[in-house]
């Protein structure tokens, strides 16, 4: 009697549940519509079913934050909620960790998926880029303090720790619904997928109008599909790793470059966005001028060209080793498997041909065991460079204490020609503070950057058009440093000049190319002539008018051209 009186007043008894122990209790709990009008279980399925959705269509592209993204309709949902209400007792609430774990794993995916693309304009690959979790905690420390970084990383987790409750308990509110609120739910949910199933596949979607979406399924089968690609690359870099196009051939003696110092200068995100964006393509090229005419008045020369870098917004270090190596080297995977190899570098290809080879590379900050794959006969790191003066956030030193360093410590201590590679950090994210060029003969130790040579205050990356005006004024400094450098220190050197990838896609977009500049300055016209003209120009500044070349062909080209 009890039970038909409550269901003549729209409520449906609550049947006696199991206990977490599997025991089933008694109990006069009632399920959610324990109002007459049930306005509280409509609040509280209604906000459930928003925090599927929102899951459910969470971007994991920075150009998906629109309003396109939210004209979605997920099929997805209607399938969950019909999951939900159908399964009964205790599965219902495995049910509910299966699918928290699913969706937490799509949303963390998606999140790092965000970041990766705001860095490196490419999805996350777990099986290569874990390690990109370390790079990012010495970026962000370094940058903004640890106790700043701790706090931070600390928030992110609390938040998707209650997102995750807030969806767990979403889910089973869905689950435990009954009377009126389920009775609604169910016809709505089985209508909705079958319309929606129709619609998805029959009406071409319009970005004015909502629009049916699938996109779990498909997104889980692509993320499986690119580790399974991932693993086939590294058995096809295996068999490329067997081959080498300059010793197979010969071996390289450098000839028309003997008795003469090689300078190989990385500079930080220095791309082809610099010279084309239209927000500072005009200084960026009256800057290259500028270097361009230092340059002519100490009787050097200068011829560019561009090079498709593998990699876009950061991972410096992969660009260096594809230069070195001759070899395409787009990802950690190929890295790790590379220096695990005796496949000799460009700067072991000069040591075997009778030049003495440096590293330089204030970046590097801890052990770097990578470092003996490139076979330099000495290196120096940011403890080995006497640098006396304060960093410059995640700047070690500035570029002009590096290349005075180099030339006053390094340069002339073997006798023979030198072979050196440098990697310069001033142009480095986030761009702030920046050093202030001083004079050459007071640099010294770099005391004197004792906080009095620095500008720029932190920038939130919110404020767009302030990091982009840090980025060109970095790049004001630094190659007004080179040119400088050269025009006093070249002597007979060939100093050759090149960006190691794109800057991130606050800087240009997410559509930029992967093309860095490259320069090369003799004061020998005659070694400059051997550049073909199809992939160079005279001067500092390239243009469309010539082929981009793989960053990974240099090694092939230099042992050719300058025998």
């Amino acid at each position: 009697m009890r039970k038909t009186r409550l269901r003549d007043k729209g409520i449906e008894p609550t049947e006696p549940s199991p206990a977490p122990d599997g025991r089933v209790t008694s109990g006069s709990r009632l399920s959610l519509d324990t109002s007459a009008s049930g306005n509280s279980s409509l609040i509280a399925v209604g906000l459930s079913l928003l925090l599927l959705y929102l899951t459910l269509l969470f971007p994991g592209h920075p150009g998906e934050f629109d309003g396109d993204t939210l004209r979605q309709i997920p099929l997805e949902m209607p399938v969950i909620v019909l999951a939900l209400l159908l399964v009964k007792g205790r599965a219902a609430y495995w049910l509910g960790k299966v699918l928290v774990l699913t969706l937490g794993s799509l949303l963390l995916l998606r999140l790092a998926d965000l970041g990766s693309f705001l860095a490196f304009n490419r999805r996350f690959n777990p099986l290569l880029e874990m390690h990109l979790l370390a790079d990012g905690w010495n970026l962000a420390s370094t940058t903004i303090g640890p106790l700043e970084a701790a706090v931070v990383v600390l928030l992110m987790l609390l938040v998707l720790g209650l997102l995750a409750g807030l969806l767990y308990r979403g889910l089973l509110t869905i689950a435990q619904t009954r009377g009126r609120t389920r009775r609604l739910l169910i016809p709505l949910s089985l209508i909705s997928l079958m319309i929606g199933s129709i619609l998805l596949y029959k009406v071409e979607p319009s970005r004015e109008s909502f629009t049916i979406s699938a996109r779990v399924v498909p997104e889980f089968r692509q993320r499986i599909t690119s580790l399974l690609a991932s693993i086939r690359d590294q058995q096809l870099f295996i068999g490329e790793l067997q081959e080498d196009t300059v010793l197979d051939r010969s071996e390289p003696t450098f000839a028309s470059l003997q008795g003469r110092d090689v300078i190989l200068v990385f500079v930080e995100s220095y791309g082809r966005g610099y010279l084309d964006a239209e927000r500072f393509a005009d200084a960026a090229r009256n800057r290259l001028t500028t270097t361009e005419n230092t340059l002519e008045k100490a009787g050097l020369k200068a011829r560019s060209g561009w090079l498709t870098s593998p990699i876009r917004g950061g991972r410096s270090w992969l660009a260096h080793a594809t230069l070195q190596s001759g070899l395409e080297v787009d990802n950690q995977a190929r890295f790790d498997r590379l220096i695990s190899t005796d496949r000799n570098s460009l700067s072991r290809l000069f040591q075997r041909a009778g030049w003495h080879t440096i590293g330089v590379m204030p970046a590097i900050q801890l052990a770097w065991p990578e470092g003996a794959w490139y076979g330099y006969e000495s290196l120096h790191v940011a403890a080995d460079m006497g640098y006396a003066g304060e960093r410059f956030g995640y700047v070690t030193m500035p570029d002009q204490y590096t290349l005075s360093h180099f030339e006053q410590a390094l340069r002339h201590q073997h006798d023979g020609p030198i072979m050196a590679t440098l990697a310069l950090l001033s142009t480095h994210a986030p761009w702030t503070p920046l050093p202030q060029k001083v004079d050459w003969d007071t640099i010294g130790d770099g005391s004197l950057f004792d906080g009095s040579q620095r500008f720029g205050e932190p920038i939130s990356w919110k404020y767009r058009d302030r990091v982009q005006d840090m980025y060109i004024r970095s790049f004001d400094y630094t190659l007004e440093i080179l040119g400088e450098y050269a025009a006093q220190f070249a002597d007979d050197a060939l100093i050759i000049v090149v960006g190691d990838h794109q800057p991130p896609p606050i800087i240009n977009g997410w559509g930029a190319s992967g093309d860095v500049p490259i320069h090369f300055i003799s004061r020998d016209s005659s070694l400059l002539a051997r550049l073909p003209d199809a992939q160079w120009v005279d001067g500092m500044q390239p243009d469309d008018s010539i082929q981009s070349q793989r960053m990974a062909s240099l090694r092939g080209s230099l042992s050719i051209l300058f025998e």
